[in-house]
């Protein structure tokens, strides 16, 4: 077995996050992994779980199968039992790989879409966290506007930075730690919803 993608998008479905990643963000990082990768950028985003799969099991597999976890950081993502879910099975992942020559390993790549006051206290004391707030525009007409082609050029950035993490990931290891929501662990497995 080894890694299945090399970046799994994680953020909240409330306020204009989900239509930021679907329509502008999730588009644009893999163009500009395209131009920087030396393979194909192979990109989880759970909008794309086809109907039918049991998205929880889903979700998890990704997660594990996952080199990187780029966090798209708004309020309602750390209210989130699934983002934190997500988020927490990560920064567990690079405590098992601890610190090698100093350094601890960056699996996790934080974007902040809106206000860093309402975040949870680790995510507000972590220095790295790439601010794209004033691009957090969800709507087609953005693209339509001069901020867009700012927008796409600092895009460039984040794949250049990410294209980092994923070169540096560890040898994938079946045995990851997963971290996982309340509602996941009280729904029996035949009951768990479908998409």
């Amino acid at each position: 077995m080894d890694y299945e993608y090399d970046v799994f998008i994680s953020y909240s479905h409330r306020g204009h996050v989900k239509d930021w990643v679907k329509n502008h963000f999730q588009e644009e990082l893999t163009k500009s992994l395209w131009d920087v990768l030396p393979n194909d950028p192979r990109v989880f985003v759970d909008y794309e779980i086809p109907v039918g799969t049991h998205w929880p099991e889903k979700l998890e597999e990704a997660l594990l199968k996952s080199r990187c976890l780029v966090a798209i950081w708004s309020p309602p993502y750390f209210r989130s039992e699934w983002c934190m879910a997500e988020w927490t099975s990560m920064r567990k992942r690079q405590q098992v790989l601890g610190e090698t020559n100093g350094e601890a390993p960056t699996l996790i790549y934080p974007i902040r879409f809106a206000d860093g006051d309402h975040f949870h206290p680790d995510a507000q004391a972590t220095q790295h966290c790439r601010d794209l707030s004033r691009y957090g525009h969800d709507g087609e007409q953005f693209r339509n506007t001069p901020d867009y082609v700012a927008f796409q050029r600092e895009m460039r950035t984040v794949a250049e930075e990410i294209a980092s993490l994923i070169d540096c990931a560890p040898e994938w290891q079946a045995d990851w730690p997963v971290d996982r929501p309340e509602a996941y662990r009280k729904i029996p497995q035949s009951r768990l919803p479908r998409l």
